[in-house]
Parts: structure tokens; sequence; C-alpha cells
């Protein structure tokens, strides 16, 4: 009698310990969330999609769950490098259509999928944007999110019953833009950028121009002269020597020369021209060119 009064008890323990069974999943092969290629600031958007599984560990009934992804350690989708800091967005799908959240957010938010012994695998795609136009500093920028899955039971999220630490990251291009603004008249520093015309000269004189950079790291200005920084005349063979400075830091044109600057800036260019009281007359010219080189 007291062997059966045993079995009556331990009875109803066991249907009430599989009915509050929880699911058991894991999140697997998330590392990490990157753009396919590094960020240019100067050029398009950054997009990418990464891959994540799901696995059901249980030997129960199918289990359904969803996921959800929190802002980031700063709180708001940013990776950061060097106290700069690059915004960032997470998307269920390529056209941006429908941001990803976490359990706080709406429901359109968030993956939902069911897992069981036969398929025990499911595959998320979290696709990473990183809008256009932010010029910061070169460099790894990085954040790091928490991917969270929640059993959905009677409509209602229970959990996290899963979670997994994943970093973001991407690294930001050197980039450098540059214009020249000679006679008022700007244009990018690429092929015949303008002419500057000193007008007659008597003795000596000169005029100056513009040069405008934008960029995110240290660069080098590069000076060259086609004619070793010489006006020439080539119907009459004369030449006039003449140099330039740069914010009044005069440089020497004979081999070519260079100066590293950094940072966005303005840079007013001076040509010199030296004694001209001797030369032949005619009309002297000669091309400056000018490279800017990110380092």
């Amino acid at each position: 009698m007291l062997w059966l009064l045993a079995l009556l008890c331990l009875v109803p323990f066991h249907a009430a310990w599989a009915g509050d069974k929880s699911c058991d999943v894991e999140i697997a092969q998330a590392d990490r969330l990157e753009p396919g290629d590094d960020y240019d600031p100067f050029g398009g958007s950054s997009l990418g999609y990464n891959r994540v599984e799901l696995r059901f560990r249980g030997n129960g009934p199918p289990c359904t769950v969803v996921v959800g992804i929190d802002d980031g350690q700063y709180g708001n989708r940013m990776m950061q490098h060097a106290g700069e800091r690059l915004a960032y967005e997470l998307y269920k799908d390529g056209s941006r259509s429908q941001p990803i959240g976490n359990i706080n957010g709406p429901e359109s938010g968030l993956f939902k999928l069911t897992l069981d012994e036969r398929n025990d695998r499911a595959e998320i795609q979290v696709y990473i944007h990183v809008p256009p136009g932010q010029v910061v500093r070169k460099g790894p920028y990085q954040d790091r999110v928490v991917l969270n899955a929640y059993e959905l039971r009677n409509g209602t999220p229970v959990g996290p019953i899963a979670t997994r630490l994943v970093q973001v990251r991407t690294r930001v291009r050197e980039v450098v833009d540059a214009a020249v603004t000679v006679n008022g008249a700007t244009r990018p520093l690429s092929g015949t950028s303008g002419v500057l015309d000193m007008g007659e000269l008597s003795r000596t004189g000169g005029g100056r121009f513009d040069l405008t950079v934008n960029g995110n790291s240290d660069y080098t200005l590069s000076l060259s002269s086609e004619n070793a920084g010489r006006l020439v005349a080539p119907a009459n063979g004369g030449s006039i020597d003449y140099q330039v400075a740069v914010q009044g830091r005069t440089l020497s044109l004979s081999r070519g020369t260079s100066i590293d600057l950094g940072g966005n800036g303005r840079y007013q260019i001076d040509v010199i021209v030296g004694d001209v009281s001797r030369a032949l007359a005619g009309t002297y010219r000669d091309n400056l060119i000018l490279t800017i080189s990110a380092r």
C-alpha cells in the first residue's frame, strides 16, 4: 500500500515538469557583422549582409522563437574609433525597409522562426548599412551588439533563452579631396584647374591662388614645375625664375618640393616672380603641378 502511494505522488510531479520544459536553442555562427567593403566618406553608402544561424538543441515539441538585436554598447547604433563615431543601422532586408530592433520595439523589427528535431537549424540574414557623407578619421571602427532569442509562448515573448555578443566593425578609408580657386573660379584639383595671369611685369611681380583641402587623415602637398621653377617664352627662348610660398613658407621648384599638412584647411599659395628688368619682351608661362596624397 505504501508503494502505491509513492507511485501516485510521482506521476503528477513528472507531468508538471514536462509541461514547464523551456525551449533549448543556441545562436551560432554570429561572431561579427560588417559591410562588404571599407567605408569611403566621399563615396556612396556601404551595405553588407551577414548570416546568423540558430540551432535547436532539445528533443521536445516544436519551439517558436523571436530574435532581436539591441542598440549596441553606446546605445544608439554607433561604431567608435579614437573618440570619433560612425553611425550605422541594421535591417532585415536589403532594401532597408525593416530596421531590426529588440523586444521592446515593434514586432516588425524581430525575426520569427520555428525549430524542432527535424528542422533543427534556421538562418536569418542581417543587413548592415553605413550612411554616406560621414567624414571621420581613418581607421578601424567597432561596436558590440547583443543578439537575443526569446521563446514565444501563447504570443508572449519569454526570456531571453539565448544570447550572443557580436562585434560590429568596419574600416574607414583614408580620403582627401582638394580644389583650387584661381581668379574667383573654383575647380577640383584634377586636370587643368585654372590659369593664373600675372599681367604685364616691368620689374618684379606675382600672383596668388587658394587651395582648399578636405580629408580624414594627414596628407602631403607636392609641388613641381614643368620647367623647374622657370617661366619660359617659347618665342624668344627666354626664361624668368620664380618661387611659390604656401602660407608664407617659401618653396623652391628647381627639383620639386613637398610639405606635410593635415586636417581640413584653406591654404594661400603665392607665386613670386624675380627681377624681369633684363628679360626679353614676350609671353612667359609654366605649368605648376600640385598633388595631394593621403598618408
